[in-house]
């Protein structure tokens, strides 16, 4: 006996001693070293599988702030999503800041979304256009007065499809030129057929490819802006692996109050939907109990006294 309570202390104080270690761990532990750096036999600094690696900066030539070099044509495009617990001021919002940056509306939509809970959260969707010199101070000031959840940004240069495009051009309406001068020197009918139905081909083309740049004109000049926006019962909030332990903490008892006022609240709601049926079934049960009682009145008095003494009476006999 005794060796088996020495044998279940020990395994306990281990148990313990462990659990204290794990927990000075990951109290202290993530602030002690550098993540994603660790070193190799030889003592050298080696970054770890997975561990973003910084990339020498390379000579790209005067940046414009947007993805591209000073002078380049650059279509940018962005995704940002939203949550939120004020939806219509949330739209209100989006209104009032493509304004102030002299953009526009291309697109939206909004929508509502039952949920298995039997409550209806509104969508909205956007798509913006947002002038190229006010699209990073329109998507900065979107982000700090709105809550965040993800974001994507793409960001295409298309100086040399541009040039080429603009080159193509040129050469069409050259040649175009030269043949409205062979047009006006033609004396042939079959000379002034062919020439006629080249000058329509070519001239088809320059207008195709005017519209083509005038296409790429409105995506550079404007960047496209999609912008998605949720409502929902409570904002999703995320834990940095960097947390310490009091700031997990106070998110754990905000998260347990917000859960035990959803339950409340839940309860409560299915309390009203259930008086009904409790209010039925106690009229029924009042019933009931009320035919039980006039029933048992109505029955002869001492009726199952007597039915009790008959079987002494018939012994002696």
């Amino acid at each position: 006996m005794r060796t088996k309570k020495k044998i279940f202390i020990g395994s306990g104080a281990l148990l313990l001693v462990m659990f204290i270690g794990v927990f000075i761990f990951t109290v202290l532990g993530g602030s002690l070293g550098l993540r994603g750096i660790t070193t190799d036999k030889t003592g050298n600094e080696s970054v770890a599988p997975g561990a973003p690696t910084e990339v020498p900066d390379k000579d790209y030539g005067e940046q414009d702030g947007k993805g591209g070099i000073a002078g380049d044509k650059v279509i940018g495009t962005y995704t940002l999503n939203f949550e939120t617990l004020e939806f219509s001021k949330s739209i209100a919002y989006v209104d009032a800041l493509v304004l102030k940056y002299k953009g526009y509306v291309e697109y939206s939509e909004i929508y509502n979304m039952p949920t298995q809970a039997g409550k209806i959260f509104k969508y909205a969707r956007y798509t913006l256009r947002i002038p190229k010199e006010q699209v990073m101070a329109f998507n900065t000031e979107f982000k700090l007065n709105s809550h965040l959840t993800s974001e994507n940004s793409n960001v295409q240069n298309v100086t040399k499809y541009y040039n080429d495009t603009t080159a193509r051009l040129n050469t069409l309406e050259t040649q175009l030129a030269r043949l409205n001068e062979l047009y006006g020197k033609a004396e042939l009918i079959q000379d002034i057929i062919s020439i006629e139905s080249r000058i329509n081909e070519i001239m088809y083309q320059i207008e195709s490819l005017k519209g083509e740049l005038q296409y790429l004109d409105e995506r550079i000049n404007y960047s496209t802006v999609s912008v998605y926006i949720q409502e929902v019962a409570k904002l999703t909030t995320g834990e940095s692996v960097q947390a310490s332990f009091g700031e997990r903490l106070n998110k754990a008892l905000k998260d347990s109050i917000a859960y035990f006022q959803e339950a409340m609240i839940n309860f409560v709601i299915l309390l009203i939907y259930v008086i009904p049926f409790i209010v039925v079934l106690g009229i029924l049960g009042y019933g009931v109990a009320k035919v039980v009682k006039v029933t048992r009145k109505k029955l002869p008095q001492g009726s199952g006294k007597d039915s009790a003494e008959l079987p002494s009476d018939s012994k002696k006999s």
